[in-house]
């Protein structure tokens, strides 16, 4: 590569850098990675939140996206509102609508009280069942102290009401769709919900949980930087074939 190509990551639930480390950290010299991390109040909804990526990005004349598990409906409308600025999309563990069906008729319940309840409950078997210095328990808690409840809630209701469906069924960027085997979050209805609408998709699946970016994240390096070379590669030799 004679230079390097930005790679925008836009975060899960948590709108911050701290699941990205590991993948950011194994990405070869020739990609530059950027996160655009989210607003801390205020409305957390799709739209407010791509008028604030799109701002965070106005210096970068081109670049790659990669959203995930909540990011993603937000790369797909990135990648739908500048169409020649972005080069390609990687949805990472993610969804196009609301990724698991009951979640919409709980967005009501969707408030801070009940988000921190649930938060706890989810971090005691991390707590728990990881030694102090283990990097997903130390990630877990920057986490804790860093991200509001109110803030989480406010994403949450914004999950409910996602519908990406017709920005990824009219997209012609090259699609990378990555998939953890065993998501309980975003569960695989969701990767054939976007391969119904983007048959050509290029899949990825890589092993455990929802959090595979973390947990995987040299994995995940190669997977994503053998997906753009050999998207660069096809455009190159469209670019180059003859007229007839």
């Amino acid at each position: 590569m004679s230079s390097t190509i930005p790679l925008v990551l836009l975060p899960g639930l948590d709108g911050s850098d701290v699941f990205f480390r590991p993948l950011m950290a194994a990405l070869p010299a020739w990609i530059t990675p950027r996160v655009v991390t989210y607003p801390r109040d205020g409305d957390q909804g799709y739209g407010r939140l791509l008028r604030h990526v799109r701002t965070r990005l106005a210096d970068l004349p081109a670049y790659w996206v990669l959203g995930s598990s909540f990011g993603g409906p937000l790369a797909l409308k990135l990648a739908a509102a500048e169409p020649s600025r972005v080069q390609g999309v990687v949805l990472s563990t993610s969804f196009v609508r609301v990724p698991l069906p009951g979640l919409k008729y709980l967005r009501a319940l969707a408030q801070p009280p009940l988000v921190y309840a649930v938060r706890a409950a989810r971090r005691m078997p991390v707590w728990f069942g990881r030694q102090p210095d283990d990097p997903f328990r130390i990630a877990k808690a920057e986490t804790w102290r860093q991200v509001s409840a109110r803030e989480l809630s406010a994403r949450v209701r914004a999950v409910a009401r996602a519908d990406a469906r017709a920005e990824l069924a009219a997209s012609r960027h090259p699609l990378l769709c990555i998939a953890a085997a065993d998501d309980t979050v975003v569960p695989a209805r969701n990767l054939h919900d976007m391969l119904a609408l983007r048959p050509d998709a290029v899949t990825a699946t890589l092993p455990g949980s929802h959090m595979a970016l973390f947990h995987h994240g040299a994995d995940a390096a190669r997977v994503i930087g053998d997906f753009i070379v050999q998207a660069q590669d096809r455009a190159f030799s469209r670019r180059s074939a003859p007229a007839r």
